[in-house]
């Protein structure tokens, strides 16, 4: 004898549907009235329309308008939430939203400062985030690969399709390149690059300190600054390229940069953000004060070539009839030339540069004064000690108590 089912096909893809429902712990959606389910969607799904935009009905009805039918697609929008969808003949069936992550301390404050969102959103952004349940992507493709087996149709491309939602537009490679945060953030942090840049150029060391200081406090569109050495590494790239178009020469530039670029290796990838601090404020000081230095100086092209060769071997032997081969004159002429123009002897001029640099070793390492001696130029570690009392007023040890960070 035959045996008969009273159970309707529809019938029979409701109770796949509730089953899976079940199972994955999320909602499970299978309608031929596409508009009217994704307006649901969006109501009780969707966080907020500025903040979820790939959330909203408009943008996964036009996604679904174009997506190739029996292909399991999954859309992952940037604040960590997904859904499935696929569609067949008049079919639609959507599943989620869920998430792939669980919501570990600090993902949520992290989230929020990559997409700019404002901190008045990081309660509700957690609430919402955890009432979500935690899905495998391949129970859901399997799940929907079932139900629509159960509605006599097939899966054609055998694989989940994943799509990665960006600022609205969940169809890749089309409309506009993808955006970290929304153009008014974006114009903000350049504009303060700009700024940054300027006051290097410009010698002025409060106004690039005061550009920093509000870059630093926007972590949400510039998150290499609260990566220690590859931010202080922007940095010190940026600072190189302003403090050329401030007139500073290059072989000045390149001094400082492979100076502070060789401290970077010591202490890049510190977890004291107070070191980290200190070294890059520093290192804009530094190029600050050269860029100024040699803008208020109106020394000759070549006393200023001079200036320039004793900045760039300060730890070395300097002579004036050395210097003087390098630049193609007499020594004596050399020796008058300076003494007119800067007011003091090579010799002094370079005790004091050798003075200035040690101070800044002294406040920003933990190097010992008979390393930092050697640094700048001298052997003997008395002698030194001598000159930088004399230039400070103190002795090495007492100037690193009184202005380390």
């Amino acid at each position: 004898m035959a045996l008969t089912s009273d159970v309707t096909p529809v019938a029979c893809l409701e109770t796949v549907r509730a089953a899976l429902a079940e199972v994955l712990g999320c909602a499970v959606v299978l309608t031929a009235d596409v508009p009217s389910a994704l307006a649901g969607f969006e109501t009780a799904h969707c966080l907020d329309p500025h903040v979820q935009p790939a959330f909203t009905a408009a943008a996964l009805r036009a996604f679904t308008h174009e997506m190739e039918p029996q292909v399991i697609h999954e859309v992952v929008e940037p604040l960590g939430m997904a859904v499935a969808l696929v569609r067949w003949d008049e079919q639609l069936l959507l599943i989620g939203p869920y998430t792939h992550e669980p919501m570990h301390p600090g993902v949520a404050e992290e989230v929020m400062s990559r997409l700019g969102i404002p901190t008045a959103h990081l309660r509700l952004y957690k609430l919402y985030r955890t009432r979500y349940p935690i899905v495998d992507a391949e129970y859901v493709y399997r799940s929907a690969v079932a139900l629509l087996r159960a509605a006599g149709s097939e899966d054609v491309q055998g694989h989940l399709q994943r799509v990665k939602a960006e600022d609205g537009t969940i169809a890749p490679g089309r409309g506009e390149a993808p955006q970290s945060a929304s153009f008014t953030v974006i114009e903000e942090r350049y504009r303060l690059e700009r700024e940054f840049m300027d006051g290097i150029a410009d010698g002025s060391v409060e106004q690039a300190r005061a550009a920093l200081q509000r870059l630093a406090g926007r972590p949400q569109t510039l998150n290499y600054l609260g990566t220690p050495f590859l931010g202080t590494t922007i940095l010190r790239i940026m600072a190189r390229v302003a403090a050329q178009r401030g007139g500073l020469p290059p072989v000045t530039i390149d001094a400082i940069s492979q100076e502070y670029a060789q401290r970077l290796h010591r202490i890049g990838h510190t977890a004291d953000v107070r070191r980290t601090v200190n070294f890059t404020t520093q290192m804009v000081t530094d190029f600050c004060l050269h860029v100024r230095r040699h803008r208020q100086h109106n020394y000759s092209p070549l006393v200023r070539r001079m200036t320039d060769e004793i900045d760039l071997h300060l730890s070395q032997h300097v002579s004036t009839p050395e210097l003087a081969a390098r630049l193609g004159v007499s020594a004596s002429t050399l020796a008058r030339r300076f003494k007119a123009e800067t007011g003091m002897t090579v010799a002094a001029y370079v005790a004091r540069q050798r003075a200035e640099r040690a101070a800044r070793l002294l406040a920003t390492t933990s190097q010992s004064v008979h390393d930092i001696a050697l640094f700048v130029g001298y052997d003997d570690a008395n002698y030194f000690v001598k000159v930088f009392r004399a230039a400070y007023g103190m002795t090495p040890t007492a100037y690193r108590a009184a202005h380390a960070g």
